[in-house]
């Protein structure tokens, strides 16, 4: 008996709270499903790929959790296979939209158009499908990545005033972000003649394999190297760490190599303060994970959102550094 009026007083306790929980004010009033009613499906590629999706799944849990929202989450774990039958999972479950952040920008088209089939509305989070799945997008939201790495691409042309030899330790091939980032850079270093590309590698998002990108581009190019340019900052200080390790064996001059990425962590944000570090570009994983729940509720609700969200994306250099929050990742 007594354990029956616990449980019914608990029962009790979460209707109340239910019945108090207002929808958010940004939440559309004429929406054609309660708020409280709204399942989400969130097809990820996992939060071990770097720092930036950590504190992106963080932030998502956090503010699902804060608006009493319980999306059905799914972990790629890297696998854009995995990916395609998760995503197939969520469709059976019949989830209210769907948010996706690719693995592979073309490996996740046939999913997508299954879940455009089936009368889904699909948000595209952070890194954008293939050009040829476009159709089956309703939304996409997060950075543009051509735009952020045109912004570091006029970082490194100041850097270098126009002139010099640099190398570019870029994403994982197949990612779209990782080709936009390439891309986006290359059209604006492409107008300075001056500044010649010595080598381009894929260094997969990953620190250790930046370090050892540039362990090999230093025993190739030596002191011809001028300037590093690094899909994200992880890869970008694993390149500063076998710079360190050449300077300190006088292989190199100190000072001499300007450093520039096109995703800031914190401890680079710090790295630009004094100097080590040329320059880099803010994007915040927790606006990013906000403005995808945020956008998949309101299409739920059926409120039409524009094509392309796009967060803000500021260069920092030590000129502005100062006036931008250090990312806590």
């Amino acid at each position: 008996m007594f354990k029956t009026l616990i449980a019914s007083a608990a029962i009790g306790l979460a209707l109340i709270g239910n019945a108090l929980a207002a929808p958010p004010d940004w939440f559309p009033k004429d929406s054609k499903k309660p708020f409280e009613e709204i399942v989400v499906g969130f097809a990820n590629l996992g939060p071990s790929l770097n720092g930036y999706a950590a504190a992106y799944f963080k932030a998502f849990n956090e503010y699902a959790a804060e608006l009493g929202v319980k999306p059905i989450m799914t972990d790629a774990a890297l696998d854009p296979a995995r990916q395609a039958d998760q995503v197939r999972d969520l469709i059976a479950q019949q989830v209210d939209v769907m948010i996706v952040w690719p693995v592979n920008g073309k490996a996740i088209v046939p999913a997508a158009r299954q879940i455009a089939q089936a009368g889904i509305p699909l948000i595209i989070s952070n890194s954008m499908i293939d050009e040829s799945g476009m159709e089956a997008m309703t939304s996409y939201t997060g950075p543009d990545d051509y735009a952020e790495a045109q912004e570091a691409g006029k970082i490194m042309a100041a850097a270098l005033n126009g002139k010099g030899n640099i190398v570019l330790l870029n994403g994982t091939p197949g990612y779209r972000m990782a080709q936009l980032r390439y891309d986006g850079f290359m059209e604006v270093i492409s107008k300075y003649p001056d500044i010649k590309v010595l080598d381009s590698q894929p260094a997969d998002m990953s620190q250790a394999k930046g370090q050892t990108l540039m362990e090999n581009f230093i025993t190739r190019f030596g002191k011809q190297i001028d300037g590093v340019y690094s899909v994200d900052s992880g890869v970008g200080f694993g390149a500063l760490t076998a710079t360190r390790a050449a300077i300190q064996e006088g292989t190199l001059e100190a000072g001499k190599i300007k450093f520039v990425d096109a995703t800031m962590y914190g401890f680079v944000w710090d790295l630009i303060k004094t100097g080590e570090y040329y320059g880099s570009v803010y994007q915040s994983p927790e606006e990013d994970a906000r403005l995808a729940l945020r956008s998949a509720l309101k299409l739920a609700a059926g409120e039409k959102l524009k094509q392309f969200e796009y967060l803000e994306t500021p260069g920092v250099t030590k000129a502005n550094v100062d006036s931008i929050a250090r990312p806590n990742f």
